[in-house]
């Protein structure tokens, strides 16, 4: 019998290395974007803090990721409010195919979209656009559907006033501008591509942002068609384009996983990030936004139970809004 338990005990000592070794995935859009920038972060602070190895997967956007972390094959991801939930009940963009395994783990930052032109464009307000050139189609990342429905149902147009040129993501929008293959387009500022767009219109003075409308009116039309708010963005080094106080279609970002993430690691994940915001900053500057005491929001698909446990310790649970 002690020979048993002794063999029975190397054993579990040697395996012990190779449980160490897991590596996490998360994925995230492309390298470039905010999601790549920040789930480097998120990788990081994992490390840091918990010894645990988090590998970033970049892919075309949260449409193509979503269903496979439902399935198991990713094991984090980062999406916007919208994907998370219509890909959670399937509908919208997910229409007849739930993926009723997502669990949310926490809020992490505003995401602003509006109108990109190029600055020296007579375009001076969305309804300018009208009959002009506007990507369209986003095959690999649904959200920039949504976005471009908002942003023209802000001041009430909608896809069939515009001449829609496909493209598979927000940021070949942003490339398609940069190439005069579109007049306009719906996309986050500050991005890799967004600069880039910026750098290579130079000579017609670079970029410019164009508000959204903030009647009433419009703002109902816009949350009608996705989950929104507007918000008012100031010019900054970070956000080429924003010559001056822009008002931009605003929604939350969430980092996500799926019902086979253990209690313990969704708790550790959530308490690292909730005490390591200067951390993400570091990492991600626009992270500066994230709120440490509003990682537990109101929403009709269910948080991490490992998460839930550790907002309940701190007071957050149950959310406020």
């Amino acid at each position: 019998m002690k020979t048993l338990v002794a063999a029975l005990s190397l054993t579990a000592v040697l395996a012990a290395p190779a449980a160490a070794q897991q590596v996490y995935t998360i994925a995230s859009n492309p390298q470039g974007t905010q999601f790549y920038t920040l789930a480097t972060g998120i990788a990081k602070l994992v490390d840091e803090k918990l010894k645990v190895q988090v590998r970033v997967q970049p892919m075309a956007g949260s449409s193509t990721y979503l269903p496979l972390l439902n399935r198991g094959e990713l094991d984090f991801g980062l999406t916007n409010v919208d994907d998370a939930r219509t890909s959670y009940f399937g509908t919208g963009n997910y229409e007849g195919r739930p993926n009723s395994n997502l669990r949310l783990i926490s809020t992490l930052f505003p995401l602003y979209v509006s109108l990109m032109v190029p600055a020296d464009s007579p375009v001076r307000k969305i309804e300018d656009i009208k009959g002009m050139r506007l990507p369209s189609g986003f095959g690999s990342q649904t959200i920039g559907r949504l976005n471009n429905l908002g942003v023209l149902a802000s001041v009430g147009l909608t896809p069939d006033d515009v001449k829609p040129v496909p493209v598979v993501n927000l940021f070949a929008g942003a490339e398609a501008l940069a190439q005069g293959r579109v007049d306009g387009a719906v996309v986050n500022p500050g991005t890799a591509q967004v600069q880039k767009a910026h750098a290579d219109l130079a000579a017609r003075g670079g970029i410019r942002f164009v508000s959204i409308g903030t009647t009433p009116e419009g703002i109902k039309r816009m949350q009608e068609v996705m989950v929104s708010r507007p918000a008012l963005v100031q010019p900054a080094a970070h956000r080429p384009g924003v010559v001056a106080p822009t008002w931009f279609l605003t929604f939350d970002a969430f980092l996500v996983t799926n019902d086979r993430a253990s209690d313990q690691m969704a708790y550790d994940i959530a308490k690292a990030m909730h005490q390591g915001k200067d951390a993400l900053v570091a990492s991600a500057p626009f992270m500066s936004e994230f709120e440490p005491n509003r990682m537990a929001v109101k929403m009709d698909m269910p948080f991490h139970p490992g998460a839930v446990r550790y907002f309940t310790e701190i007071g957050q649970w149950p959310p406020k809004d």
